[in-house]
């Protein structure tokens, strides 16, 4: 009945099987990963800050630029059209190339890819939302979304804390 010091309280046969302090059988110390975090046994995934995201998104705006240079020549005459199939294409590019391959061709030279908060591959639903705000984000040559990326423990901007994503590293 009487038991040692710092030892759990030992059971009857009647009492309901119950943890030392009322938890329910399996509950661990600890509980649930906070958000952000990996659960147990998954690698950490490491965040990618302003300088990282900076190199990729000139990369692809060297891609961009160049699709919307040969646009230019063959819409020379109308610069509206030239200007509007851009934007599409430059907002497609991002959408498509995360949505399907979890980077752009910037983040894939650099090694970077874009997942959930819980470092699932993200949806199409997530790269629409996080690629839309990049209008936001993109504001004052990106100051918007650097102070933003400053500012976050996990590293996100506007379109990935409303799209709860994060860029990473690649794991090797």
């Amino acid at each position: 009945m009487y038991n040692e010091p710092n030892q759990p309280p030992q059971q009857s046969s009647g009492d309901p099987p119950y943890g030392p302090y009322g938890q329910p059988p399996g509950y661990q110390q600890g509980g649930y990963p906070q958000y952000g975090q990996q659960p147990y046994g998954q690698p950490q995934l490491q965040y990618v800050g302003v300088g990282l995201r900076f190199v990729a998104l000139l990369i692809d705006a060297i891609i961009v630029g160049v699709v919307a240079g040969l646009l230019s020549m063959f819409f020379r005459n109308a610069p509206g059209v030239s200007g509007s199939l851009t934007a599409i294409i430059a907002l497609g590019y991002y959408i498509v190339l995360e949505a399907t391959q979890g980077a752009t061709v910037g983040k894939m030279a650099l090694g970077l890819r874009v997942v959930k908060t819980n470092g699932a591959p993200i949806t199409w639903t997530e790269s629409l939302i996080r690629n839309l705000l990049r209008i936001i984000d993109g504001l004052f040559g990106y100051l918007v979304g650097a102070i933003l990326i400053w500012t976050s423990p996990l590293k996100q901007r506007l379109g990935d804390r409303l799209a709860n994503t994060v860029v990473v590293r690649r794991p090797r």
